[in-house]
Order: structure tokens, then C-alpha cells, then sequence
């Protein structure tokens, strides 16, 4: 075998023990997260990281990113929910950006006569559309967290009853029965074809 091939194994292998290691010790950071967010939704729970403002312009923010239409979106999936406890722990490195991004959004809005969450849904697009061509690293970060609430374990206080699972088409079976696939099918007495 190359050396090559063992130094790439060797970083490889490293690199998941690292990652694992890393996952391990947020553990009860994700768990609170997770107990707290959902414990949130449908409470009058005071935000944790966001101010009053900064979560209705969230939420509004991350209906645009994906919007209710015949399904259910982020709002119903609670993304901000997710987004407010995160981002005050394990997503910390994220707050700053998102609260730039809210406040530009914000004083946009207040040229506009309203807070961003109040204005009607046409003038919402047009500034989302406004972040995201001059403050793309504000925006960008701003939808990845609501990506994450969207489609991440429901655990971790998003994905508010499998919104974002089923929106997609998802099953959450974790334990599966062989043949896992054609590579496999044969050893199981299954036909290769």
C-alpha cells in the first residue's frame, strides 16, 4: 500500500475521531438546547439570545427562505426557536453575523415604515433579496441556521414535529434489514439483478 494511501487513512480516521470527540463533548450543550427549544414552542417563554424585535424579524425572515405554501415552512417548523437557543450555545460563533443581518434588515424596514416582520410579504422578499445581494455573508449564515432548524434531528428543537422530514420525504427509520443495497443483495439468497 502507498504511503499515500496510509497518510490519507491515518487523517481520515483522525479527522472522525476528532469530529466525534468534538460531537461528545457538545452533548449537554445539545441536549439543553434541545430540551429548551422544545419546551419553547407554543410558550411565552422569553427569548434567550434574541430581543423581542430581533425574533419577529427572524421569523418572518425565515418564512421567506422557506415559505408556507401547501405545506408547512420554517415558521411552522420553528426555526426561531431553534435559532434563539443555538445560537446563545453551540452555534455562538454564528450570533454576531445573524445580528448584523437582522439589524441591516431592520433600519432597511424603518426606511420602509415598519419593522420587517409588520411590512407586507412583497416588501420582505424585496429585502431579503436586497440581503443577500449586499450582505451575502449575513444572509448566507442567517439561512444555513435556518436550514439547520429546518432539517436537523427534531432533538436538537427545530423540526417541529417532522416539518422539515417530511417536507422532503424522509422516514426517521434508524434500523434497517439487509439487502442495504445492490452491493449486497446476493449474500443475502436475493437475486443480483
Amino acid at each position: 500500500m502507498p504511503a499515500s494511501s496510509s497518510r490519507r487513512d491515518f487523517l481520515a480516521t483522525s479527522g472522525g475521531a476528532l469530529g466525534g470527540a468534538w460531537l461528545f463533548g457538545l452533548g449537554p450543550v445539545i441536549e439543553a438546547t434541545r430540551t429548551w427549544a422544545r419546551d419553547a414552542v407554543g410558550t411565552e417563554r422569553p427569548w434567550e439570545t434574541f430581543t423581542d424585535r430581533e425574533a419577529a424579524d427572524f421569523e418572518a425572515f425565515s418564512g421567506r427562505i422557506i415559505p408556507s405554501d401547501d405545506t408547512p415552512g420554517a415558521i411552522e417548523a420553528g426555526c426561531v426557536h431553534f435559532a434563539d437557543r443555538s445560537l446563545g450555545t453551540f452555534l455562538g460563533g454564528m450570533l454576531d453575523p445573524v445580528r448584523g443581518g437582522l439589524a441591516t434588515l431592520d433600519g432597511w424596514a424603518t426606511d420602509e415604515g415598519a419593522p420587517f416582520a409588520d411590512l407586507p410579504l412583497s416588501a420582505q422578499d424585496r429585502l431579503v433579496a436586497r440581503l443577500e445581494a449586499e450582505a451575502a455573508p449575513a444572509f448566507g449564515v442567517m439561512r444555513l441556521v435556518i436550514v439547520f432548524g429546518f432539517l436537523g434531528d427534531p432533538m436538537y428543537g427545530g423540526n417541529r414535529d417532522r416539518i422539515g422530514w417530511r417536507h422532503m420525504g424522509f422516514e426517521d427509520v434508524f434500523v434497517h434489514q439487509p439487502p442495504f443495497g445492490w452491493y449486497d443483495r446476493g449474500e443475502h439468497g436475493e437475486d443480483d439483478r
